[in-house]
């Protein structure tokens, strides 16, 4: 719950375009599910390395146990070529272990 999700790309990134472009968000679906009023928010710091081409996100509070995270990359996302990212998710669930 108190890890960080490390995203390796193919090609250099345009750093200035990365904020604004990336969003972590839990299911609404399972908010919904457990009859609670509202969905929490995922919040996150973010850091990208230009040398190994890595973006890491690290959460600013322990993820919520038994959800699912998306973690989506915009298509605002620029290489340094200024050729748009394909828009990208990466889905996983966080488990009960602390």
């Amino acid at each position: 719950m108190g890890s960080s999700v490390r995203i390796q790309f193919s090609r250099d990134i345009d750093q200035a375009t990365l904020r604004g472009n990336i969003r972590v968000r839990y299911l609404d679906a399972q908010t919904a599910e457990r009859g609670e009023p509202t969905t929490p928010t995922a919040e996150f710091t973010m850091q990208y390395t230009a040398a190994t081409r890595v973006l890491e996100l690290k959460f600013t509070k322990p993820l919520e146990r038994f959800r699912t995270v998306h973690v989506e990359l915009g298509d605002g996302i620029l290489g340094t070529d200024k050729q748009p990212l394909k828009p990208w998710v990466l889905s996983f669930d966080v488990g009960g272990a602390q």
